[in-house]
């Protein structure tokens, strides 16, 4: 326990016998604070996982499926990967496996925040690496420890070496040690604080003499700690020719960032005034004919004083969604947009990185559609409507609630496709939707199961009485003619109810009860409805 106390892992213990939590740790507690009341010693895993069904998200869309999957995995105590699952905006990855003391132990791992720390990593070294290799100053890294962690061929060529022979190597290793030991003196505070320091270095190499200015910085890493220093020599004799090659090359990286593929601008820190923005950050917010564009365009004045703390506190703000809408655009566009600090011409300033995600966030909100609505009638489906249930189920147990599950069939469908084809039958099952919207309006859930068969959802509408009531609207409404191309399609409907409280809220059994009833309303000469009752199932409720 006191290992996992300190583990930055996730980790719950449960009792064997009855899956009851004995153990939550720090971590836990922290990663998942808005569970805390599933979390406490004692409570059973189930209403953990009841938790992430209500309130989480699966990598596969289908909650049920998901926790049914998890509750069977841990209560086998053998090690198991966990179906995935996010949490806010939290993703997580997590198995069972077997616990100390004979306990069963639940792992979860925040995915998302280690790829974020990958990434940025990456991103970090990998801007570093060209930025250094693309300047003709003579440019090198130490670490802590003032070891070379890379240079480019300029600083290299200073003292007659190939970049990789300098990178390893301590400055005393080849350079004049008057130089080694200037640079070292000037280099040692800004590795235990913040700052940078310039000055003209002379000394001796090859019997000539030498006037370099030095200049150097601390070198944070992406987490915003010191990592180092970056520093570079320019021989100030060729100061005019190094200041050329310099414009050169800050002309190349201009152009290299006016032809990227994503936004890129340059903000002032106070005002928000950008200072430098490409032709795709342009065209991304609309600012080409504007004289001063400045962020307000994207951030509220509360939101941008709390992305700039943000910003402040973690080095960096990466994949930040925003929703712009300009009087002159046609459609709101999602922009996915990352913030750092950065010193440009002086002066503190704000980089973004922007590109256009509005693609994606449509395609995303479609396929999300598609696997919870009913392609046809736009309603929801099987899927969406069981998982409605189920959530239900949670909420209402145990309560006095009052609760109705209808199902209703229509009368006379498959002869219609017999006769007038499917196109006809198609247009009487969107018609049908559109006729239950408007009788059952106040349902919870309206969903087609498939086929003819339609179910709606009422909480806390009524008892019996006002559920039958629902039941002779809804009779009324389909008992209007369905006229296809002319034609009465002949089509009526049978509905099959059951109410019940939340103290008797099994839905799978009262999903069973509906459609039981429809059977009975069917089988009395259709066109009617049927309320469920003991009597239907005499057998069923003889205890009773």
């Amino acid at each position: 326990m006191a290992t996992a106390a300190l583990s930055r892992d996730s980790l719950i213990f449960l009792d064997p016998g009855d899956l009851k939590v004995v153990y939550v740790n720090a971590a836990a507690e922290k990663q998942l604070g808005d569970a805390k009341s599933v979390l406490r010693k004692g409570t059973e895993v189930k209403q953990l996982l009841a938790y992430l069904a209500k309130n989480g998200e699966f990598t596969d869309g289908d909650a049920v499926s998901a926790v049914r999957t998890a509750l069977a995995a841990i209560s086998s105590g053998e090690y198991s990967e966990l179906p995935a699952f996010r949490l806010g905006k939290t993703p997580f990855l997590w198995h069972c496996d077997v616990g100390p003391s004979g306990t069963f132990a639940l792992v979860l791992r925040d995915a998302g925040r280690a790829q974020e720390l990958a990434k940025a990593l990456a991103e970090h070294k990998t801007f570093i690496q060209h930025l250094i290799d693309v300047l003709p100053t003579p440019v090198y890294l130490k670490n802590h420890e003032g070891v070379l962690t890379r240079c480019n061929e300029a600083f290299a060529e200073l003292f007659g070496l190939n970049a990789q022979d300098a990178i390893g190597k301590r400055m005393g290793d080849f350079a004049p040690k008057s130089l080694a030991k200037t640079i070292t003196e000037f280099e040692t505070p800004l590795r235990k604080t913040e700052g940078q320091v310039r000055d003209e270095v002379s000394f001796t190499i090859d019997d000539h003499e030498c006037t370099v200015l030095f200049a150097a910085s601390t070198l944070k890493g992406p987490s915003g700690a010191i990592a180092g220093t970056i520093g570079s020599l320019i021989d100030v004799t060729s100061l005019k020719k190094a200041q050329a090659e310099v414009a050169e090359a800050s002309e190349r990286l201009t152009g290299l960032l006016e032809s990227a593929p994503i936004g890129v601008g340059i903000s002032r820190r106070d005002s928000g005034v950008f200072t430098f923005f490409n032709s795709t950050f342009s065209k991304m917010l609309g600012i080409e004919d504007e004289k001063e564009p400045s962020d307000a365009i994207l951030l509220s004045k509360r939101y941008r004083e709390k992305s700039l703390k943000d910003m402040d506190l973690l080095g960096e703000l990466q994949d930040v969604e925003i929703r712009l809408r300009r009087p002159d655009m046609a459609d709101a566009r999602w922009l996915k947009t990352s913030i750092e600090p950065l010193s440009f011409k002086g002066e503190e300033s704000v980089l973004w990185w922007t590109s256009d995600v509005t693609k994606q966030k449509h395609a995303a909100r479609e396929l999300q559609n598609k696997a919870n609505n009913d392609e046809l009638t736009g309603l929801a489906n099987r899927a969406r409507f069981m998982q409605k249930l189920d959530q239900c189920e949670s909420v209402l147990r145990g309560t006095n609630t009052p609760a109705a599950i209808f199902i209703l069939d229509l009368d006379g469908f498959k002869k219609l496709n017999d006769t007038q084809g499917h196109a006809a039958g198609d247009w009487v099952l969107v018609e049908t939707g559109k006729r239950l919207k408007r009788a059952a309006r106040r349902a919870e859930e309206v969903a087609r199961l498939g086929g003819d068969e339609f179910t709606m959802l009422f909480l806390n509408k009524g008892g019996e009485k006002e559920m039958i009531t629902v039941a002779e609207a809804i009779i009324a409404e389909m008992s209007h003619p369905f006229v296809w191309e002319g034609h009465d399609c002949g089509i009526s409907a049978s509905i099959g109810l059951a109410a019940f409280d939340g103290g008797n809220c099994d839905m799978s059994e009262q999903l069973r009860r509906a459609d039981k009833a429809m059977y009975e309303a069917k089988a009395a000469g259709k066109a009617q409805y049927c309320l469920y009752t003991p009597d239907l199932e005499p057998d069923l409720h003889n205890d009773d």
